[in-house]
């Protein structure tokens, strides 16, 4: 059973660094603290701890390839 209005906190490694989330159950809500942002998942059949890693690798995911693709396109600025 998922502990409620209680602050957790998880770890994910992506790309040879490890990354930190904290998170609290309330009213069948998880609310994950991300970079500064909350982020809002319904609870569900999976443990809340592995739903908050799969939100982290996402974000770290889609800030990672955001982050590549600037860097990719910012030597066409200097032309």
């Amino acid at each position: 059973m998922e502990q409620h209005s209680q602050v957790l906190t998880t770890h994910v490694d992506f790309e040879g660094e490890t990354y930190e989330a904290s998170y609290f159950i309330e009213h069948g809500i998880i609310h994950a603290s991300i970079d500064g942002r909350i982020i809002q998942t319904p609870l569900s059949s999976v443990d809340a701890t592995q739903t908050v890693q799969a939100v982290l690798r996402g974000y770290l995911l889609q800030t990672h390839r955001k982050a590549q693709q600037r860097n990719s396109w910012s030597g066409y600025a200097e032309m």
